[in-house]
């Protein structure tokens, strides 16, 4: 049973060492661009420019002019 573990354990790291290098022997530029700070993500992808934005405060509704007064009772 142990040999069993053992043979299972081994297949499960071959696996996941062969994944990892297979990503990195794909993606060697990519790597080698964002470690030295020229991906893509850190170029901006646009410019934007200052905008200036005024704000004029109207009145929308008239006040309320009810005054209250008391009702006879029916």
């Amino acid at each position: 049973m142990l040999v069993l573990t053992i043979l299972a354990f081994t297949a499960i790291l071959a696996l996941g060492l062969f994944t990892i290098g297979e990503t990195l022997a794909g993606n060697r530029g990519k790597i080698a661009a964002a470690l030295g700070g020229h991906s893509l993500l850190a170029e901006p992808t646009m410019t934007t420019r200052p905008v200036t934005v005024r704000v004029v405060s109207r009145r929308v509704s008239q006040p309320v002019t009810a005054r209250p007064q008391l009702r006879a009772a029916a």
